[in-house]
């Protein structure tokens, strides 16, 4: 293997994301359920609501803290390991990011501490609003975020300067672009997704101890209640994604599904073993049809290869594939 610059930086930005992400996506989530559980305690008066907010607040201060620190490290690493696109791009980027600051975080920011230290140093209903404010701004720092990957993803609203760089022409299509409003959305309800699952699970955990059985109680039927209604959701806009992928980025698409070449009507493979150097998957376990389905919605779609692309316009599919569930749920995040 050839150890270059550019491998391990994009090694040591892959490690950083990677685990950045475990934290964005969980408090997002969790944010609105504090939100929500300080609304009930409010309304219904019951001690309950009280109780798993308290157990819930801790959790989230420490992984709110953990996501904060590691995204700036990732937001460093735009100018040292991307420098180049940092330059570029820059004009667009570099707005968007500080609108993510200016906005989002700073609101995120000011009523995090009164949501820390506040809760008997002011009336409830202020408390609350304060509440709600944190959960906005963990969801308009999610917007921004998104904006600015789906413009990489799909660049729209740009003119390339006489130095190479993108020039923003049209803000309205940058932001409100129509690649946005389907990504934006699959993450935002992928992070509440994430918190009803480990609320489910933390409440099945105390409920099978036989301790704090009416906590566990509530954690688990809210939890489950909560994922019944996202989880559905969530498939429609995965099946969204994908198929932004399928037509604007169809060598990734090709790559994800471990195609090499054009196939009509389209397999899908489940599982495969890919080899590069060949063109080929020296192992693969498929269902005829299936690809054709996912990708268009009928049975007789042509679906083109890899091999259709040059060597250098090739994401690499060892770490592109995975199953048909996990591609459509995760790809572009």
């Amino acid at each position: 293997m050839d150890i270059s610059a550019l491998l391990l930086s994009r090694i040591q930005f892959a490690f950083t994301v990677s685990f950045h992400i475990i934290f964005p996506a969980f408090t997002v989530g969790l944010a609105a359920w504090l939100a929500y559980l300080e609304a009930c305690s409010l309304a219904f008066k019951k001690p309950v609501y009280r109780r798993l907010f308290d157990f819930w607040l801790r959790i989230f201060a420490i992984a709110f803290g953990l996501g904060v620190v590691s995204g700036i490290v990732m937001a460093f690493q735009f100018g040292t390991n991307w420098s180049e696109l940092a330059r570029r791009t820059g004009p667009i980027q570099g707005p968007l990011l500080g609108y993510e600051s200016f906005t989002a975080f700073a609101l995120e920011a000011t009523f995090f501490g009164v949501l820390i230290f506040g809760r008997d140093r002011m009336p409830r209903p202020f408390y609350l609003l304060s509440c709600v404010m944190v959960a906005a701004g963990t969801t308009l720092s999610s917007f921004w975020i998104l904006v600015n990957n789906s413009w990489m993803q799909a660049p729209v609203g740009y003119a390339v300067g006489p130095d190479g760089g993108f020039v923003p022409t049209d803000w309205n299509a940058i932001i409100f672009s129509p690649v946005v409003w389907v990504r934006f959305p699959h993450m935002l309800v992928a992070a509440y997704v994430t918190t009803a699952f480990c609320v489910a699970a933390t409440g099945a955990w105390h409920l099978m101890r036989g301790v704090i059985k009416v906590e566990a109680r509530t954690m688990l039927r809210m939890g489950l209640g909560l994922a019944s209604v996202l989880v559905p959701l969530q498939l429609l806009f995965g099946h969204l994604t994908g198929d932004y992928v399928h037509r604007w980025q169809p060598s990734k698409f090709a790559a994800i599904e471990a195609r090499w070449h054009a196939e009509q009507p389209a397999s899908e493979v489940l599982i495969g073993w890919p080899n590069e150097a060949a063109e080929r998957n020296d192992f693969a376990i498929s269902i005829p049809y299936l690809g054709s389905l996912i990708a268009t919605m009928t049975f007789d779609s042509k679906e083109v290869g890899l091999i259709d692309f040059p060597l250098d316009q090739r994401p690499p599919v060892c770490s592109s594939h995975s199953s048909p569930s996990a591609s459509w749920s995760a790809v572009g995040c």
